[in-house]
């Protein structure tokens, strides 16, 4: 008996410290809501600075986190709590970003693993840190604690925060496809603006941004006292030395963008992790009170949630979101004298889960006033279970350069739902991330399940080159070109950028002249938006006998010197990066003339025609190959990239059939073309109007007569079905 009893006891005792260990981790991830007094020292008397000052000591001393370690800290903060509940996906939760309107859905959301520092494991940055306060402006060193402080550091979508730069956050004047961040991650929307050196983010994270900022004026009002400089919110444009502007467009998106949930939540996990809390996302009354000192007025308490009415659609499919229609929300606040007052809030309401899932019966509808949430459930929801997703057509595009998006026109999705069948390409979401050099296929998800469309292709991009050139002078002139004289008169290809800075430059005969005897000549060049750099190519030459040393640095990169000779040469320096600034110098009594300047961009592939492209899939894994069925030549999928790449032509490139016969570059390709196709059993491996050179080729395929094999499995399939029953009969009568 005691062999028994040991291993039961033995193994409820694992089993309860499981659940202690399961339930600490809940804690850990979970809310930490303010304690009670949190707030005491506040009375409703303070406004202006003095309320400023009480905030202040209340926030200050936190908790300092490592900035380079923060991604950990961002796990806890910044996960999606709705996808990724506390206690599960600990490793490898979804996160909530920033500026991202793809956050909530498992199809399209994406996981803290798939960034790490900011870049996943194909280069790619997926999510990284945005500073909501510019570093730049008053605090650009990972020592002072403002740089690491997550009550304004934010996981994000990592193009929108490239955009987004330093600039301050202002509403951008028009809002046309021209100023809008390009769709260019998985179902980004193009309600994120950058224009005229502002950033308009969309308008759900407009009160996020903007009480992420008063949190910093007030926080930093003093500097801390360690080196960093003190912050403050303006109605100026002016947003350097600390000074932030704006003020009244960010209270007026922080009445327009009240706190919601997720806001909230992290709120409380921020505090859990550096002990101290943003009193804008507890007290959105207070800052009206700091920042225009008003008196502010305690707000009402919302203390219930309720609905009427039933849904019209109850009937889903997995992957569809809820449909709220038929329903009214009503939301309950308790004011100060214990009255109660009720408003309809059913366009507010998120509804979880999203998308649907299979087996769901009910949804969980939710609200957020101040750091209050309430819940409402509805139940008789019934969600068919999606089987498979799978795609059908023919893309209108299927040949691309690197770093081009998959274009899905011509392709259908469809997901089995049991016997059923339905279109779901409208709402079915395409890989977007920028495509790669050798990419062949791409991934589309509905519903959580991923289907892979094979048979594009995605060349090296070709250079691309733009030139600055500056114009010659009749003479040698003494005084000195100002900015404007250069931009205006001396050069050409402003398109791309424009002279910026310049100190001690002259008009020259062959373009501009650097420096003087006695001081030090430079210019500084910037681009109208951050531009991918491969080289700049400098064309200059040495004033008379002087023996200069020039130095051409960028933004990102180190510096490079040359030397220029007596005749008027090309200088290539390798840059390979994303530049917005490059300056160009000499010392003092080191002249030289500059003429002009390339800017190269993209990879450069020396092979441009989709024809040698093509004949390339020919030697992918053996180039060696003579015959159908050796080595990777014999793969199905290889054959069809080979296939797309030779006949998806260019209108230019009608004749590439006749091309390859005739080419002896080309001829043996061929011949294993259509060796190849012999192989996969294509006997039809060019197009209809190309049949013409099967002939030509000598190539044949051996006919079989299918009817008649078919015949003979058919027959053969039923004898041994007959002898089979006669074993199973005589064994029964034993």
């Amino acid at each position: 008996m005691k062999k028994i009893i040991a291993p039961i006891i033995l193994s409820t005792l694992l089993f309860s410290t499981f659940v202690l260990i399961n339930n600490q981790k809940e804690v850990k991830v979970g809310e930490a809501a303010a304690p009670a007094n949190y707030y005491s020292s506040i009375t409703t008397s303070m406004k202006g600075d003095t309320l400023k000052v009480a905030l202040y000591n209340i926030i200050k001393g936190h908790t300092k986190r490592s900035y380079d370690n923060l991604e950990n800290d961002m796990k806890i903060t910044d996960r999606d709590y709705k996808l990724s509940p506390a206690g599960t996906d600990e490793e490898d939760p979804y996160m909530y970003l920033l500026y991202a309107d793809y956050n909530g859905n498992t199809s399209t959301a994406k996981r803290w693993g798939t960034s790490l520092g900011g870049f996943n494991t194909d280069g790619d940055e997926v999510w990284n840190k945005e500073h909501i306060w510019a570093k730049s402006n008053g605090f650009n060193t990972k020592s002072l604690p403002a740089y690491s402080d997550l009550h304004h550091l934010r996981a994000s979508d990592w193009k929108c925060n490239n955009i987004r730069s330093n600039n301050p956050f202002a509403v951008v004047a028009t809002h046309s496809s021209s100023t809008a961040v390009d769709d260019w991650t998985q179902k980004r929307k193009t309600d994120n603006y950058s224009s005229g050196g502002v950033f308009e983010p969309r308008d759900s994270d407009k009160g996020d941004v903007a009480r992420a900022l008063f949190y910093m004026a007030t926080r930093y009002y003093n500097g801390d006292g360690s080196g960093g400089t003190s912050l403050s919110l303006t109605n100026g444009t002016d947003s350097s030395g600390g000074k932030w502007g704006y003020l009244d467009t960010l209270l007026a998106w922080h009445e327009a963008d009240p706190v919601d949930e997720f806001e909230a939540h992290r709120n409380d996990l921020v505090y859990s992790v550096q002990n101290n809390r943003n009193p804008y996302i507890d007290h959105p009354e207070y800052a009206r009170s700091v920042f225009k000192n008003e008196p502010f007025v305690e707000p009402d308490t919302l203390t219930n949630l309720t609905y009427t009415g039933t849904p019209t659609k109850t009937v889903y499919k997995e992957g569809e979101t809820f449909n709220s229609t038929g329903l009214t929300v009503t939301a309950t606040f308790t004011k100060k004298d214990s009255s109660t007052y009720t408003t309809n809030v059913t366009e507010y309401i998120s509804w979880s889960p999203s998308p649907l899932t299979k087996n769901t019966t009910s949804v969980t509808g939710s609200y957020s006033s101040g750091n209050v949430t309430k819940y409402i459930q509805v139940n008789g929801i019934t969600v068919s279970a999606l089987d498979s997703i799978r795609i059908s057509g023919n893309p209108n595009k299927s040949i691309y350069e690197e770093g081009d998006t998959f274009v899905s026109t011509g392709l259908s999705v469809f997901a089995t739902y049991g016997q059923e069948e339905i279109d779901v390409t409208s709402t079915a979401i395409w890989d977007e991330t920028p495509l790669v050099k050798g990419q062949t296929s791409v991934n589309v998800t509905y519903g959580g399940l991923n289907a892979t469309y094979t048979g594009i292709l995605v060349k090296e991009k070709a250079l691309a080159t733009k030139s600055i050139v500056f114009t010659d002078s009749s003479s040698d002139g003494s005084s000195t070109l100002n900015v404007s004289t250069i931009n205006g008169k001396m050069s050409s290809g402003s398109d791309i950028a424009s002279v910026t800075s310049a100190a001690n430059i002259f008009a020259g005969k062959t373009g501009l002249k650097f420096s003087s005897g006695s001081k030090s000549g430079s210019i500084t060049i910037t681009f109208k938006q951050a531009t991918q750099v491969t080289k700049l190519v400098v064309s200059a030459k040495k004033y008379n006998t002087d023996s200069t040393t020039v130095t051409v640095s960028t933004n990102v990169t180190s510096s490079v010197t040359f030397t220029p000779t007596s005749d008027l040469a090309e200088y290539e320096i390798t840059v390979n990066n994303t530049v917005s600034t490059f300056t160009i110098s000499s010392p003092s009594g080191q002249r030289f003339y500059l003429k002009s300047i390339d800017v190269v961009s993209g990879s450069g592939g020396s092979t441009d025609s989709i024809t040698e492209w093509g004949v390339s899939y020919l030697h992918i894994g053996d180039s060696s190959f003579d015959g159908p069925g050796t080595g990777l030549c014999k793969s199905t999928d290889l054959y069809k990239y080979a296939k797309v790449a030779l006949f998806n032509l260019n209108a230019s490139e009608t004749d590439t059939i006749t091309k390859l016969q005739s080419d002896s570059k080309y001829s043996a390709e061929y011949n294993r073309y259509l060796a190849w196709a012999h192989a996969n059993n294509d006997h039809a491996p060019l197009e209809e109007d190309y049949s013409y050179a099967h002939n030509a080729n000598n190539f044949t395929f051996e006919e079989h007569n299918y009817s008649f094999i078919a015949i003979i499995i058919i027959v053969t399939s039923i004898t041994s079905c007959l002898f089979f029953s006669v074993l199973i009969i005589k064994k029964h009568k034993k």
